[in-house]
């Protein structure tokens, strides 16, 4: 099943006509990475960071995220899985019970004509008749085939050229969401004292130098879950508190308030973290629910 799940990514992506460098430079995921999910290895991570590569593959190639991340725990389980919820089983089950509905019920008995009473003018008539008929039929196939052809090509492949060429190229978004991050912690002192006043807002900045997994539960209500890629950061707000499951703890750098926190962790390795205005302490159990 892993393997079929492997095909079905791969296809996806060949619909969308883009190759495994194109993905890998636009999510910054390692290209052996992407080969490993399309050859159906999906062991050469912990699987957080097989589904996170999973989500942001799916999203690429114009695939359900989600229905996409139930098929892989299905097709571990070695079960199919469609959009219905329903198993390989139940579908055929479906299916035989819709054939079974739309079978005609009839007692008339069927009549099959014998053609030994026509004589050859007939067979003439008939023969022509046939001749304009499938003459018919193939110009009708002809002309679905070219209007088939100018809806994909204007509902796929032209649609996907355009985006390829007008897409913002990551390095200069990155060179954006600096210098937006700079002009902030630039602001005047006014903004700074309004801050100060509000004692309970925490600004929470995570950095990091290498992909990431990160879920944060904010203020014990609101839960974030996104991956972080080479030389990216984000900024979360909160008013109390924050606890975080870390992926790749090795690669993570944080800073609370703009003031380094002192998080330590080594590469591939998972952490779990408590955060409010006294500082950082790491929880032994995954505080995400």
């Amino acid at each position: 099943m892993l393997n079929k799940f492997s095909e079905e990514l791969k296809e996806a992506r060949i619909n969308k006509e883009l190759s495994l460098q194109q993905i890998a430079a636009r999510t910054r995921i390692d290209l052996k990475f992407l080969e490993n999910l399309e050859n159906g290895n999906f062991a050469f991570l912990p699987e957080l960071y097989i589904k996170a590569f999973i989500r942001e593959y799916a999203k690429l190639v114009g695939l359900d995220e989600k229905i996409t991340l139930k098929k892989f725990d299905a097709a571990k389980r070695s079960k199919a899985y469609d959009e219905l919820g329903n198993t390989e089983d139940d579908t055929k089950k479906l299916k035989l019970e819709e054939v079974k509905q739309s079978k005609p019920q009839s007692d008339t008995p069927s009549y099959t004509p014998t053609f030994e009473a026509f004589d050859s003018s007939n067979q003439q008539t008939e023969t022509s008749s046939e001749l304009a008929k499938k003459k018919k039929l193939l110009i009708g196939i002809a002309i679905g085939i070219v209007i088939i052809f100018a809806i994909v090509y204007f509902a796929f492949i032209k649609e996907s050229s355009d985006i390829i060429v007008s897409e913002k190229p990551y390095d200069q978004v990155q060179k954006d969401n600096e210098e937006r991050f700079t002009t902030e912690t630039q602001k005047p002192a006014v903004a700074d004292s309004i801050f100060v006043v509000k004692s309970d807002s925490l600004s929470l900045v995570l950095k990091s130098n290498d992909a990431s997994w990160i879920k944060i539960l904010i203020d014990g209500t609101k839960t974030e879950e996104f991956t972080l890629f080479p030389n990216s950061y984000k900024e979360v707000k909160a008013l109390n508190n924050y606890r975080m499951t870390i992926g790749n703890a090795g690669a993570i750098q944080i800073k609370l308030n703009n003031r380094p926190l002192n998080f330590f962790g080594n590469k591939n390795e998972v952490k779990y973290v408590s955060i409010d205005s006294t500082g950082l302490q790491y929880l032994t159990s995954s505080p995400n629910p």
